[in-house]
């Protein structure tokens, strides 16, 4: 979302290059974690469980709308939906579908895990994110952005440390993931007190560490309670003639670490 450092991030990580099967079957890299909650969108989510995310002057919340058209159930799958906006104005003309729920607490280590497929659109941007939920800013965790028609995903993290303190690369705060973004994936992150661990079909794609140093801010992840977002997100110049789009949703879990699980990673 946040893409002003992005070159210097993009030549800072190793593009992980081996594209991820549409499905993994096996759940060994499970071992250790019970699954504790899930939603498999079998109907519309549970608005006392689930929230609609409201139109926010940050341009992930820019055209975000409750207008049931942009919320479908097809075949199990939450269907949102990013389209022209009939009422629109010059400087709102588009309308999109975002959900959001409780996700992780300050303190809590944690699994999610997010089953999608999206729709490569140009100037379309679907995304899966932690964000915290008292309002402070530039702060986030990216299970996956995709941009366009791009045919990866970026996983990253965003926090004072890595834009305001100009360190986006020690460590490296975002990796390139190829994946055929057209078929299901499951993105998943891991919380610990000292790191965050994100996954695609459950195979380990990156590692963000808590690390010594005085520069501030450089790990808030674990200090903060978190909210996860799900939605579309359009460029100021999108090509209207490219709606609507789809994003596909087939479930979300929660995981918590087993009673025997040392819960660090």
């Amino acid at each position: 979302m946040r893409r002003y450092l992005i070159i210097t991030v993009i030549f800072a990580t190793a593009i992980l290059s081996s594209c991820f099967q549409q499905y993994n079957e096996d759940d060994t890299y499970r071992k250790g974690w019970t699954l504790a909650w899930e939603d498999d969108f079998n109907k519309l989510p549970d608005e006392s469980v689930w929230s609609k995310t409201p139109r926010g002057k940050e341009l992930m919340y820019k055209y975000m709308s409750e207008n049931e058209s942009l919320y479908d159930i097809q075949d199990g799958n939450i269907v949102l939906k990013a389209m022209m906006d009939p009422q629109g104005d010059n400087k709102l003309p588009f309308m999109t579908g975002g959900i959001n729920i409780e996700a992780f607490k300050a303190d809590e280590t944690k699994r999610i895990e997010v089953r999608a497929r999206i729709n490569p659109t140009p100037g379309v941007i679907p995304y899966i994110t932690l964000v915290p939920n008292n309002g402070t800013e530039n702060i986030y965790v990216d299970l996956v952005e995709q941009y366009g028609t791009d045919k990866f995903v970026y996983q990253s993290v965003t926090s004072e440390y890595t834009t305001t303190e100009g360190m986006p690369d020690n460590p490296p705060s975002s990796a390139l993931v190829s994946v055929k973004p057209n078929e299901y994936h499951i993105y998943g992150v891991e919380k610990y007190p000292d790191s965050l661990v994100f996954f695609v079909d459950g195979s380990r794609t990156k590692k963000y560490p808590r690390i010594p140093t005085e520069i501030p801010g450089q790990f808030p992840y674990n200090d903060l309670d978190f909210d996860l977002f799900i939605g579309l997100r359009l460029n100021n110049d999108t090509d209207s003639t490219v709606l609507p789009v789809d994003f596909y949703i087939d479930w979300v879990r929660f995981y918590e670490p087993d009673d025997i699980y040392s819960g660090t990673e």
